[in-house]
């Protein structure tokens, strides 16, 4: 059924007139008068008289009249839910973070709202790297503020700045105190390992610098716990062994007893924060927010290099 047959008939009914009802929905009366025909042979029934000095319903037309107010009133509701939802997609940027990158990311919202209002942000919390590939590569997300690697075949990513590494040691142990700490300062503690699918470039770069030092730590696999995770802020606690990690661990607020968390002094002990997004992306909301990005991190410049997964190594 068109919807412009069912207007047609509220508006002639309404206005008992053709000609009134003409000028009502901004059209000629040959046409309006097709609109009723055609209704009435769909339907199979006569809904007007005519006469000298207009129409009048007939008695199925005015029992039809109020459920064909009905169906205008809802097909009006679903055409302005449509626009709002379109409206909304079509300025609504994606984003996944990764862990303990909300500063960063925050100052991307807070110059991509100053640059536009009409924007909206929908966040994300990302974790392992698989996964916010594949989100990105699918559409389900539309920028990654998050680490290597990034599938450099079908993504672009851009280097922002470097985080340090941090050890996650016992509160009781005397390397709490220090302001900073050496990769030869660990050497006796145990290693705490979490699950390398989670974070295979950080997991890596740990074991590569302790090679690099010369120094084979005693690793302590710990599937399911982490530095992200009171199970694992548990572990360190109960001095068990330390963690080599990037970022706040993933508790609110942060541990103020228990555990330190001290900076590695290394001067490789550090990862790459990138910001990730589609190749030949070309949603306006999307490169609109990419330039807010480069307002807050211009070092990073606009040429993008591809990320590439770090070697593989057995946990």
């Amino acid at each position: 059924m068109d919807f412009r047959h069912v207007r047609a008939f509220i508006a002639v009914a309404e206005e008992s007139s053709v000609t009134k009802a003409a000028e009502r929905l901004h059209i000629s009366q040959p046409p309006l008068s097709r609109h009723i025909h055609q209704l009435e042979d769909e339907l199979g029934v006569k809904l007007f008289r005519r006469h000298r000095l207009g129409v009048t319903l007939t008695d199925v037309g005015r029992q039809l009249l109020e459920e064909a107010k009905v169906l205008d009133a809802a097909a009006s509701d679903f055409l302005e839910t449509a626009g709002t939802a379109t409206y909304e997609v079509a300025h609504t940027v994606r984003i996944g973070i990764g862990w303990g990158l909300w500063e960063p990311v925050h100052r991307v919202r807070m110059e991509s709202a100053r640059q536009s209002e009409r924007l909206t942000i929908d966040a994300t919390d990302v974790f392992c790297a698989d996964d916010y590939n594949e989100q990105l590569k699918s559409g389900a997300l539309d920028v990654i503020f998050g680490r290597p690697p990034f599938d450099g075949a079908a993504l672009n990513a851009a280097p922002l700045f470097h985080e340090r590494i941090m050890a996650a040691v016992s509160a009781e142990s005397p390397l709490a105190s220090r302001k900073s700490l050496q990769l030869r300062d660990l050497a006796g503690e145990a290693l705490l390992l979490w699950d390398r699918h989670l974070m295979p470039h950080v997991y890596d770069k740990v074991l590569d610098l302790y090679a690099k030092a010369g120094i084979t730590p005693k690793t302590i696999p710990t599937p399911g716990a982490g530095p992200h995770n009171h199970r694992g802020l548990m572990l360190v606690a109960s001095g068990q062994g330390a963690y080599l990690c990037i970022g706040i661990p993933l508790t609110s607020p942060q541990p103020t007893s228990g555990i330190a968390l001290v900076p590695m002094d290394d001067p490789d002990a550090t990862i790459e924060i990138c910001v990730a997004w589609r190749k030949n992306e070309t949603s306006p909301a999307v490169l609109q927010f990419m330039d807010a990005v480069w307002q807050v991190f211009p070092q990073a410049g606009r040429t993008p290099f591809s990320a590439t997964a770090p070697s593989r190594r057995a946990s």
